[in-house]
């Protein structure tokens, strides 16, 4: 459990940060409980931290990896061991994969050196079809549904009521669902 109990300790830990595809996430989350299982049979191995967090963009894992003291530390990075069950996890980034040695409680008050780096937006093409299906069917609805309203009052006014309404819907329903339903799409090259 990460507390701040952790920051009593002086023992030395690895913070990493990766981003995987969404749809690999549960992969990386099974891959990270098999090296834990790995680490425990290390020597000088502490504990093993992981905090997922799903994003627009992919899912970030931020994994704390805490050792006895700096030699124990150094020996898990020069193990063969190491290099076997890290190799499926680094395979699943989409990002660079960020690694900071901290001591103690610099781990939590240190900024991470570099943070995965943000992936390309999807192409313009799918952003404009995106826009598209929530806006489009949204219009005919509203048009439809608001227009003994908006027949009895100026026309720009009457548009403007309507492009308010849009405009809310769109921003904080249709555009965050499209994009959580076609993610998939979205990012595929």
């Amino acid at each position: 459990m990460v507390d701040a109990s952790l920051l009593e300790d002086r023992q030395n830990s690895l913070l990493v940060a990766l981003r995987v595809r969404h749809r690999d996430g549960d992969r990386c989350a099974e891959l990270l409980q098999k090296l834990n299982d790995v680490l425990v049979q290390t020597e000088g191995f502490k504990s093993l931290d992981v905090i997922r967090r799903e994003g627009g963009l992919g899912t970030d894992f931020y994994v704390v990896v805490r050792f006895r003291d700096s030699a124990a530390l150094d020996a898990w990075r020069n193990s063969p061991k190491r290099a076997a069950a890290l190799i499926d996890i680094e395979a699943l980034a989409i990002t660079d994969v960020s690694r900071q040695q901290a001591a103690g409680s610099n781990i939590w008050f240190e900024p991470v050196g570099s943070l995965p780096s943000t992936p390309r937006p999807p192409l313009f093409w799918k952003r404009w079809t995106v826009s598209l299906l929530a806006v489009y069917p949204a219009l005919i609805v509203l048009v439809t549904v608001l227009s003994p309203l908006t027949s009895r009052v100026p026309q720009a006014l009457g548009l403007l009521i309507v492009a308010v309404i849009l405009t809310g819907l769109t921003t904080a329903f249709i555009v965050p669902w499209l994009t959580r339903a076609l993610n998939g799409w979205l990012t595929a090259r």
